[in-house]
């Protein structure tokens, strides 16, 4: 579980500002006290396609790229979050709504079976402990051809519902077929599915981290962390420690509309087994509070309306690091390079 502090910045200062009575007619004049920020323990979420038209794209290791196209420009969810002292907030849960979907489209330099465009609808709610897998949902996926086959979530997997019958697989299992060249094409499509619904909850979660670190760019910019150092000797022409840099490009004071560029320099996660290099540049920063509660009423990067600028663009390196003896290297095929990106947003109910 994450648990962050989802502040607002600068410009919630005056927004949190309240109005009173100045006594003498009834105008109401600014005071100088700010009601305590409210934080509920339920949000909606949206990601959203970019405004510009350029959409997610990921190169996985030069052997095929996949679009993804938020059907309808909207990937529509619910957060539960626990508030404790100080507006601490730990991510507890979340569902993917019934009624969501998006298009995958596959393609490769030489072609593969896993070549083409096929839809993912979410059939009932998909939800899940956050950093867990899910627990329950259904989903369908169709092709152009009208052949479709239903995806349900078990408790420790899933199941494949097909004209070719009916399979179940552990997560493990599901998460190999789709490297697994003897299994069905639409086995392979199933597995990535639920890979790019990984992704994408992943990367919500991690533009969600940084809202924290938000806070401090302003005061001391840019602000840097450095990441995970490797135990034992890094891959070839790695830093053994690399960094991340979150840069304000802003000025005065915080506001809407702002922008931050946030950078990785050979930033391994250990957990993960990862390194990231490359930058996401978050643009269109977007938050504000309910004048009358005090509630955080939305946060995030992008406009949900037409026409809107901004949103989370990827220009990143994913690399996949591999441990023998007590030294790293990085596969070739496991180098996963991402570029358009999504809009976000975190709103009241």
């Amino acid at each position: 579980m994450k648990s962050r502090d989802l502040f607002l910045l600068g410009v919630s200062a005056v927004l949190l500002t309240g109005c009173g009575s100045s006594g003498d007619g009834g105008v109401d004049e600014p005071t100088d006290v700010e009601p305590p920020l409210v934080i509920l323990d339920n949000y909606n979420f949206f990601l959203g396609n970019l405004n510009n038209g350029e959409l997610l794209t990921a190169n996985v290791g030069g052997e095929f790229t996949v679009t993804i196209d938020m059907d309808d420009g909207l990937l529509a969810g619910n957060l539960d979050l626990d508030v404790g002292a100080n507006n601490t907030v730990t991510f507890l849960s979340y569902l993917l709504r019934a009624g969501n979907s998006f298009v995958l489209t596959v393609t490769s330099p030489e072609g593969s079976p896993l070549d083409g465009t096929f839809r993912v609808s979410f059939e009932t709610d998909i939800e899940a402990a956050v950093g867990e897998p899910p627990t329950s949902g259904n989903l369908i996926v169709s092709y152009p051809d009208a052949l479709l086959f239903g995806v349900t979530i078990l408790a420790d997997g899933v199941e494949l519902d097909s004209l070719a019958g009916t399979f179940q697989y552990t997560w493990e299992e599901f998460a190999a077929l789709l490297e697994d060249e003897q299994a069905a094409d639409w086995e392979r499509h199933a597995s990535l599915a639920f890979g790019v619904i990984e992704f994408l909850v992943e990367q919500f979660f991690n533009v969600a981290d940084v809202l924290d670190d938000l806070e401090q760019v302003p005061m001391n910019n840019p602000y840097v962390e450095t990441c995970d150092m490797f135990a034992g000797g890094p891959p070839q022409g790695v830093l053994a420690q690399g960094e991340f840099t979150v840069t304000w490009l802003g000025s005065g004071e915080l506001s809407d509309g702002d922008d931050f560029s946030w950078a990785f320099t050979n930033c391994w996660s250990q957990d993960d087994e990862e390194l990231l290099d490359g930058t996401l540049t978050l643009e269109d920063y977007t938050e504000s509070v309910d004048f009358n509660t005090g509630v955080l009423f939305n946060i995030g990067f992008g406009g949900l309306g037409a026409g809107e600028p901004g949103g989370v663009i990827f220009d990143l390196t994913f690399s996949e690091t591999v441990e023998d003896q007590g030294l790293w290297t990085i596969p070739a095929d496991g180098v996963i390079t991402v570029s358009g990106g999504f809009v976000l947003n975190i709103q009241q109910p």
